[in-house]
């Protein structure tokens, strides 16, 4: 095994800091947090809010790995399985630990090793799922509230601001410039959309407004063309910034 360990993920199937290149993808942020020489001390986050933002992230790097390696995407598949641990996953631990939960550290690494291995799709599949079980467990450490619409509009709203500044670096007037940006935006969007489908509505009024969010979500698929992006992209972060700010408004 290699050095997977270093690095201290579903859909049923995400500030930045740097990366404008796709050499160095591995030093940039989300959400605030850095990773790198001027790290942080990792705190404990405020709100349900920030903490599932953090585990949606890790989700939408895994979503694009798994299809990546599925594909054949190999190498473009182990930059995104490595991610979530090396950027994410440290800044979450002291949550956990305030929450009693055992995390998921144990799954993230094995689902990572598999795919360092390179073992089958069956292989990697069942790690996956292993994973993908264990992060919704510790997706149930929040308050009810927070599963509400009003509340789950608000957690899309903060992936898909996100996914929108990847887009951007991904991105630039149609050129692009960093493939890994553009699969990470198209990974946070897919669990956006999936996390608001799962949301339970109480009444006409909100199946109606969450209908509306969600076809805004899915008017965004045009930009991303392909999961690995060649030539030209007709596509320009600018549209999923405006689409958050549509999202705020409803």
């Amino acid at each position: 095994m290699k050095k997977i360990l270093l690095i201290c993920i579903a859909f049923n199937i995400f500030i930045l800091n740097g990366c404008l290149s796709e050499n160095n993808h591995e030093g940039h942020n989300h959400e605030g947090h850095n990773h790198g020489q001027d790290k942080e001390i990792a705190k404990v986050y405020g709100s349900d809010n920030e903490y599932l933002t953090q585990i949606a992230l890790m989700r939408g790097h895994l979503y694009v790995g798994i299809e990546l390696y599925k594909n054949g995407y190999l190498d473009n598949a182990k930059r995104h399985m490595k991610h979530p641990k090396s950027e994410l996953y440290s800044d979450i631990i002291p949550t956990f630990k305030s929450k009693k939960s055992a995390g998921f550290a144990v799954e993230l690494a094995d689902l990572a090793s598999a795919v360092e291995g390179e073992k089958d799709f069956a292989f990697i599949s069942s790690r996956y799922q292993n994973l993908a079980d264990a992060m919704a467990t510790n997706e149930n450490y929040i308050d009810e509230s927070t599963k509400l619409l009003s509340k789950r509009m608000i957690l899309v709203s903060s992936l898909l601001t996100v996914a929108a500044d990847e887009y951007a670096i991904g991105i630039v007037n149609g050129n692009i410039e960093n493939k890994f940006e553009y699969q990470d935006a198209l990974g946070f969007t897919i669990v956006a959309k999936s996390i608001l489908t799962g949301t339970v509505t109480y009444s006409e009024e909100e199946e109606i407004k969450k209908n509306k969010v969600l076809k805004i979500i899915e008017n965004l698929s045009n930009l991303w063309p392909s999961l690995v992006p060649t030539g030209i992209i007709d596509g320009d972060a600018k549209i999923i910034y405006d689409a958050v700010a549509e999202i705020n408004s409803i």
